[in-house]
């Protein structure tokens, strides 16, 4: 696991296309599960955490694509930028992902571990 300090790359039009999920959601809470091709590989794809799936059906479901796990990405609009500690209650050692406002109503993309029970802002960088 990376640690907060050190900045995380995402390619920007990957970026740009989540952003643009949770613009587009039309339930009052967007769960998704982001998937890379394995160790030291950049965010390549996502799938729905539909209701009633567990992030352990997910995993398995990559698995047969070659794929894994690289984040869990939830937006909830009402509910304030970071996490919940609630949010972590399954699979802690998975990166959180949220679609923030949170700086002069700019939408932008940001990342949250669970380090010791604490909720620790994970640094982006979008690549150019």
């Amino acid at each position: 696991m990376p640690t907060p300090s050190t900045p995380i790359l995402i390619p920007r039009r990957f970026a740009i296309r989540l952003l643009h999920e949770a613009q587009i959601a039309t339930e009052p809470f967007l769960s998704l599960v982001v998937a890379d091709d394995g160790e030291n590989s950049v965010p390549n794809g996502w799938m729905p955490l539909v209701a009633g799936a567990s992030i352990a059906d997910a995993q398995t479901m990559l698995a047969t694509h070659g794929k894994r796990i690289w984040a869990l990405y939830r937006h909830r609009p009402e509910l304030p930028n970071p996490p919940l500690a609630e949010d972590f209650a399954d699979h802690p050692e998975h990166l959180r992902l949220t679609a923030s406002l949170a700086i002069k109503g700019v939408l932008q993309l940001r990342g949250w571990w669970s380090l010791d029970g604490a909720i620790v802002e994970q640094e982006l960088d979008v690549e150019a």
